[in-house]
């Protein structure tokens, strides 16, 4: 994986982009955090890293990557910082590379499938509806599905469809390290009760609310920074 660094310090700070990002969306944090190391990889797929090979790959195939990674960059040991899609593979890398993960920050984690009847609903009209527009020659309609799928990347869209439809609740249980959760209340993309029901399932989950979407943080680093360097120090 393609990676920026930052800073140096005793701590390593790792941070996790979320799904059509790159490390370099940290880089504002990382600035005001130089007594920190920060490591910013770009997952495969995403920035200047070459595409997942094969036919799509699962979070644990994120998280597998990440491991060596860290290995790769003597990295024994690190704060992960992560942000939506990121927070997917934080969680399962945590569960299952445990001596590696110190404390997990999780920002508008998107960890926990959505069920919704609606949801459903709408998807399996598309679906018909695709099938009878092919039958007669008319282009599919593009109304359903998120931003991200819409923009994914052809090469990328197998590996998304199989992220997006992973529930890590099972992981999340057996994260051992502290994680702090920080959501946005006005967050539609991951809903505040998502947050809420990961904190529980997390055996030392805390959350911490704040004002704003799912970027909240983004658009203000100074304050992401503090957020940060508090969870780090254990302030």
């Amino acid at each position: 994986m393609h990676c920026a660094f930052f800073g140096k310090g005793d701590n390593t700070i790792v941070y996790l982009h979320g799904w059509g990002a790159d490390g370099t969306i940290f880089a504002q944090v990382a600035n005001r955090l130089p007594y920190y190391a920060n490591v910013m990889p770009d997952f495969n797929g995403f920035g200047k890293s070459a595409m997942p090979p094969g036919s799509g790959w699962t979070v644990a195939d994120f998280a597998e990557a990440l491991h060596m990674f860290f290995v790769q960059y003597n990295i024994q040991h690190a704060t992960i910082v992560a942000h939506s899609f990121g927070a997917r593979v934080g969680i399962v890398f945590a569960a299952t590379y445990a001596n590696f993960c110190d404390k997990m920050l999780l920002f508008a984690p998107a960890a926990l499938r959505k069920k919704s009847v609606v949801r459903a609903c709408k998807v399996a009209w598309y679906k018909v509806n695709k099938s009878l527009r092919k039958l007669v020659g008319i282009p599919p309609l593009q109304s359903v599905g998120s931003d991200d799928y819409r923009n994914c990347p052809k090469e990328l869209l197998p590996t998304f469809v199989k992220v997006v439809n992973q529930d890590l609740s099972r992981y999340a249980r057996r994260v051992a390290c502290p994680v702090l959760v920080v959501n946005g209340h006005d967050d539609t993309a991951t809903p505040l009760s998502h947050a809420q029901k990961l904190t529980k399932l997390l055996p030392h989950g805390q959350l911490q609310i704040i004002d704003g979407d799912h970027f909240a943080l983004f658009r203000n680093p100074d304050a992401f920074a503090r957020i940060v360097d508090c969870f780090v120090r254990g302030c």
